[in-house]
């Protein structure tokens, strides 16, 4: 596995986590991939678990996809549960999963790609996810006003796949916590939300804060790159270093198990979960050689 370029030296002495030892059945995978091709948008989509957190915990950041070549439509979510809880965990994936879900059964019986459009669909997509996370929260053991563990952040992004050579598309971004998106621009990543995630209330995920939903209307050009990831990966106003190198490693499309190890990729925080799902709009130029490692094991 490759290092982040510059890493400093760590308080622990061993680089690799301990081998599992407890039943095969009682831990899902540390890293997990999906992607493909949606028109003329590529995507890339994982999710890997925290070094410090294996083999004692699951990952409790997910991701989920869906596109529809009928009407030219690819939608992105990445959650991320607060906590290190299973509880957290199951609410990350329940999440992503509901999102899907809920903006495919509000898409397919009334498609329309204007922007006005797509916003509206993501808004009803986030509130649905936020009532469904409510009702599976009291149902838990427990389950309360308060919701307990059971909480995530949550990112989504709603973009056309019929993407003009030389044009634009409008796209959508919603987030709910700390969860963000990203535009790739001059070699780095930039964030598409104003502000920092220092400026969010601690208290902001699904259930309970919908109210603190933030949403923008993107016109995302041929040759565009667009991010969606959990803080554990990049941070709003932090990580300069890091987004400096995703950018350098997802300015064209790299292979599944190049783009696993962007996600994977030592550095200093070991102990946060990551996941990201990231669309190339159009055309993108292979990626120069020797972009990816180059740092010192």
């Amino acid at each position: 596995m490759s290092d982040f370029p510059a890493v400093d030296a760590m308080d622990q002495p061993w680089y690799e986590p301990p081998l599992f030892t407890g039943d095969a059945e009682a831990a899902l995978p540390l890293l997990a991939y999906d992607g493909g091709q949606a028109g003329a948008v590529t995507v890339r989509a994982g999710a890997a678990a925290a070094e410090t957190c294996r083999p004692r915990d699951n990952c409790n950041d997910a991701f989920a996809l869906w596109s529809d070549a009928a009407t030219g439509i690819c939608f992105l979510a990445v959650a991320d549960g607060v906590g290190r809880s299973e509880d957290a965990g199951r609410a990350a994936r329940a999440a992503a999963r509901v999102a899907v879900k809920a903006f495919r059964a509000q898409w397919l019986p009334a498609p329309d790609l204007s922007g006005d459009h797509l916003r509206d669909r993501v808004r009803e997509t986030v509130a649905d996810v936020a009532v469904t996370l409510d009702s599976l929260s009291r149902q838990r053991p427990g389950g309360g006003h308060e919701h307990g563990d059971y909480r995530t952040t949550l990112v989504v992004a709603a973009l056309p796949t019929r993407v003009p050579p030389g044009g634009d598309v409008a796209a959508v971004v919603a987030r709910v916590g700390d969860s963000t998106a990203w535009r790739l621009h001059s070699g780095s990543l930039m964030p598409v939300f104003p502000g920092q995630a220092e400026d969010l209330a601690p208290t902001a995920a699904l259930p309970g804060n919908y109210a603190a939903l933030q949403i923008q209307v993107l016109d995302l050009g041929d040759g565009e790159v667009l991010a969606l990831t959990t803080d554990g990966l990049a941070r709003d106003g932090r990580d300069e270093q890091m987004r400096a190198f995703l950018g350098r490693l997802w300015a064209a499309p790299p292979t599944p198990l190049e783009f696993l190890g962007s996600l994977a990729v030592r550095r200093n925080d070991r102990s946060d979960d990551r996941a990201a799902a990231v669309a190339w709009l159009g055309h993108h130029e292979a990626a120069p050689e020797g972009t990816f490692g180059s740092g010192a094991g």
